[in-house]
């Protein structure tokens, strides 16, 4: 999946400091796509990491990123991962932290991702609407629930549009049930298929996954009102989508007059 499990409150909801000294590596600010009393959602770009951890303590991050252009105490709770785009929450305090936790994880809240995938796949048999709920094991081989719904749009030669709702938070979990399906994301280095994603990068273009998380319905963490967040594909990503478009229109023979 592309989205981590959400971390416990009572060890990861910390501020950061904003006194902090500068981090060896920095990233420009990333666009801010709402921002209120309580949290800020913004867009993160692929390649960029939520958090620095003990293998990158150095690397640039997200939530220092948007620390030091906010000059604001953060408090992480929602997560996704390094190669994925898209809508990013942060809580600016403690208790608004939990409590948009409390929405995003809600029966009632909705994380729409846009994927390209490999279609029809190695499993033709599929429609093109499914639902992969194979448990995925967590890092101790533990086997968890897991559950996603694929829905494909607008198609290509060997490749689809699809969208893909989560309704759980497993490791790579869009990733992995893309790949159980025969249907992989491309760009996915870690459970795609490299020829294909030599092929997309050389003739598309496409030098990243084409994963992007680009819609967030939930409740208001304040005034309990729905709530839509929206981030539009990033220009590489839809650049990859114009070349397609454009191969598609140059293979189709001219409507008869």
């Amino acid at each position: 999946m592309t989205e981590l499990p959400p971390p416990p409150l009572s060890s990861e909801l910390n501020p950061v400091d904003v006194s902090a000294p500068a981090a060896e590596s920095t990233h420009p600010p990333l666009p801010v796509l709402r921002l209120e009393e309580d949290f800020v959602a913004v867009s993160k770009p692929s390649g960029l990491l939520v958090h620095r951890d003990e293998h990158h303590p150095t690397a640039p991050a997200a939530l220092q990123t948007v620390r030091d252009q906010l000059g604001k105490h953060l408090f992480p709770f929602h997560r996704l991962d390094r190669a994925t785009s898209g809508i990013l929450l942060f809580g600016l305090s403690r208790d608004a932290a939990a409590r948009l936790q409390a929405s995003l994880s809600a029966d009632d809240a909705h994380k729409e991702y846009i994927a390209l995938i490999r279609y029809p796949g190695s499993n033709r048999e599929l429609p093109a609407a499914w639902t992969c709920d194979r448990e995925l094991h967590d890092e101790k081989d533990k086997p968890r629930a897991a559950r996603s719904d694929f829905a494909v749009g607008e198609t290509f030669r060997g490749c689809a549009v699809a969208t893909v709702r989560i309704f759980t938070g497993r490791y790579h979990q869009i990733r992995r049930h893309a790949n159980h399906s025969g249907r992989h994301v491309l760009g996915d280095t870690t459970h795609g298929k490299g020829r294909l994603n030599s092929l997309y990068r050389e003739r598309y273009g496409l030098h990243r996954m084409f994963l992007h998380l680009h819609r967030v319905v939930m409740r208001h963490p304040t005034t309990g009102e729905p709530m839509e967040l929206v981030d539009p594909l990033p220009m590489e990503l839809s650049t990859v989508l114009d070349r397609l478009r454009a191969e598609a229109a140059a293979s189709c023979p001219p409507s008869p007059s």
